[in-house]
């Protein structure tokens, strides 16, 4: 018995460490399928203004919609994650998903089209902590470098279907909203269903795969552990930190070819830019995660918004090299921010969805300020230059939060030391 016993732990220990990329794998197939409204609304937005005569501000509507609406469920499904599970809120949220885009293909009028896009699916941010909270439950000393790799998904799915969405003219955006549906209902909720499993119990088995880490300065203190009388600091650096890299997507995203054509760069060098720009992402994502695992997690963060303050006095700069050189360095940290903070936050809590859902929240609210500042602010000055600068101000100051961070968190370290 005793024998069986030990074989019997001995399968379960290998498919505990096995699980977690298994896991990780449907996670990146879930997030590819779930973001590719997102490039269908990128890639449609003319034709989808003609077939349903409406202006190119009532697509932008809905689209602003939806990230508000998703930007307030976030908080609202990490409380709903702490209590009934990350795959139960998830499930619920691919749902909504699908049937957003489902009833933007049905209806092809204004109306469906907007509460489809705009309401429905922009309730799926209730999903928007699930993701981050399982996989820091599955990883221990690889959470890093996971987060990284699932956020290559979106970047992935960017240069997958864009070029496809762009290149192939008998797919309507209405059919890309139909293979988007049936991608939902076909491989997102059996995946969810069948590979999304319970967590705590495989968090807790795993010693051989997930070793406790020595207490030095390439890992995290022990003060990061939870406990009660944690300082607020670190949480209000993190939040800020979010939203300033919202700012920052909102500036990249929403006005990049907008600040190049300003000023004057080719068109040629903006499409090899944006290019540049997709790859770096997906590279950046993955170097970030290998190094946040290797060093202390402070440290990598106070260096990524750093070059982040760099890359965007490059471009503050608009030389001939300047598209080229910042399509390179801020690629390198495009994906890195976000993931890179909830890591650090999640060590201070044990209510992980709650706290996950309202950063999230400061993360979408500066996406959509940042989106908004950039055409204020051409309006104003005629030039984007307020933006940008405000854009590396904004990094500084994160720099310096995540520096005080690191100094207090091994203060704190100190005085356990001392203490025991």
């Amino acid at each position: 018995m005793e024998q069986r016993g030990g074989k019997d732990l001995e399968q379960e220990t290998w498919f505990v460490r096995h699980y977690a990329w298994i896991g990780l794998f449907a996670l990146w197939m879930i997030g590819f399928i779930g973001a590719i409204s997102r490039f269908i609304m990128a890639a449609y937005q003319v034709q989808m203004a003609e077939d349903l005569h409406v202006s190119r501000g009532f697509i932008s509507a809905a689209w602003s919609t939806n990230l508000l609406i998703a930007a307030l469920c976030a908080p609202i499904g990490g409380r709903l994650v702490d209590r009934f599970g990350p795959r139960r809120v998830l499930l619920l949220a691919s749902i909504f998903s699908i049937s957003g885009t489902a009833l933007v293909y049905l209806g092809h009028n204004p109306s469906f089209f907007f509460i489809g896009y705009g309401m429905l699916s922009g309730l799926a941010g209730i999903g928007a902590s699930t993701a981050y909270v399982l996989l820091f439950q599955w990883f221990g000393r690889h959470k890093a470098k996971a987060t990284g790799i699932l956020s290559s998904a979106s970047s992935v799915g960017l240069a997958i279907c864009t070029p496809v969405f762009l290149a192939n003219a008998k797919l309507t955006w209405e059919i890309a909203f139909l293979i988007s549906a049936v991608l939902g209902l076909v491989c997102t909720i059996p995946l969810i269903i069948f590979l999304i499993k319970p967590t705590l119990k495989f968090q807790q088995v795993d010693p051989a795969t997930e070793p406790i880490e020595a207490v030095n300065e390439t890992t995290e203190p022990r003060s990061s552990q939870p406990h009660r009388n944690q300082s607020a600091i670190p949480l209000v650096i993190i939040a800020f930190a979010l939203f300033t890299c919202g700012i920052n997507m909102g500036t990249v995203e929403m006005n990049i070819v907008a600040i190049h054509q300003q000023a004057e760069v080719a068109t040629g060098m903006i499409q090899l830019s944006m290019g540049i720009l997709g790859v770096m992402e997906i590279i950046g994502s993955l170097i970030f995660g290998i190094v946040m695992d290797a060093m202390n997690k402070r440290r990598v963060m106070t260096l990524l918004y750093g070059i982040r303050v760099l890359s965007f006095l490059i471009l503050l700069l608009h030389t001939s090299w300047s598209p080229l050189v910042f399509a390179i360095t801020f690629g390198l940290t495009y994906l890195g921010a976000v993931p890179g903070g909830l890591l650090i936050a999640s060590e201070l809590t044990m209510k992980k969805g709650k706290l996950i859902g309202n950063l999230m929240l400061f993360h979408q609210i500066g996406g959509i300020v940042g989106a908004l500042i950039g055409g204020i602010a051409y309006d104003m000055f005629q030039s984007y230059q307020v933006l940008i600068g405000l854009d590396a101000i904004l990094c500084g100051i994160v720099v310096i939060g995540y520096s005080i961070m690191r100094i207090h968190t091994f203060r704190q370290k100190g005085e356990l030391v001392h203490v025991a």
